[in-house]
């Protein structure tokens, strides 16, 4: 039931489900994964099966920018679909540059002092706001692209929920304050979602090559400065086995696909 909710125009009827339902539930399942990261204790959460993880992410989400979202956007105009993969790699890494969007990196790092201010959060939260966003895009780039991203993003969510929490509670603040900040940007990823979703089978072909761009660009952003350069830093073979794991697991995801298509 759950993969014939997933799986775009196949219900359990027979009958097409309303557009953006795969995408719908895989972002409850990440906000929901993000509580459930928050609720693991530091002892069970090791760093290298942390970066581990990171690296599986990066597989999966290069290896869908390269083989779906690119050039799906690419056929649809071209000059703006690489336009707008470039610009979002950009402004996420001039974003990065003034303010945490990501606190897994942060938490990754060896030091025990870490500040999170205002603008910290507001960037972390746009940051969960575009996985949403983005995870809606990648159906758009077929079934395969959008289940390895909803996968992808669903693990993050996990990591994301785990860090948040410990570096607020490193940061002095309260329970209760904790949990409001980690609701508020676990929110962010289904209205990203939801927002992504509405008219998205009706936009016009340089809008759709547009947010085919824009998702690619955030994605090659996430695994090109977030965590390659941690596998090759730390010399970690087994956190390159799992890079390429993913990045074949999603090509032979595309190739059955297309089989069966």
């Amino acid at each position: 039931m759950i993969l014939a909710l997933l799986a775009p125009g196949v219900s359990g009827a027979g009958v097409p489900p309303p557009p953006g339902t795969g995408s719908g539930l895989l972002a409850l399942l990440a906000f929901g994964m993000t509580f459930a990261g928050g609720l693991l204790p530091e002892r069970v959460v090791t760093r290298i099966g942390m970066r581990r993880l990171f690296a599986v992410r990066a597989g999966i989400l290069l290896a869908v920018a390269f083989t779906e979202l690119l050039p799906e956007g690419l056929a649809l105009d071209r000059a703006l679909a690489g336009w707008t993969a470039l610009g979002a790699f950009g402004l996420l890494y001039g974003l990065g540059s003034i303010a945490m969007l990501d606190s897994c990196p942060e938490y990754l790092q060896e030091c025990r002092v870490h500040y999170l201010g205002a603008a910290a959060v507001l960037a972390l939260s746009l940051h969960s706001f575009l996985d949403g966003f983005n995870l809606s895009v990648s159906f758009g780039a077929g079934q395969a692209a959008g289940l390895a991203v909803g996968g992808a993003v669903i693990l993050h969510k996990a990591a994301d929920g785990f860090t948040l929490t410990s570096l607020l509670r490193q940061s002095g603040l309260s329970a209760g304050r904790t949990w409001a900040i980690l609701a508020s940007v676990a929110a962010a990823t289904p209205l990203g979602c939801g927002l992504s979703s509405l008219g998205m089978a009706d936009l016009p072909r340089p809008v759709t090559a547009a947010l085919m761009g824009l998702a690619a660009g955030s994605f090659i952003h996430i695994g090109a400065t977030d965590v390659l350069p941690l596998v090759h830093r730390r010399e970690d073979r087994a956190s390159i086995a799992c890079f390429a794991l993913a990045m074949a697991g999603v090509c032979l995801m595309k190739f059955l696909s297309h089989g069966h298509g």
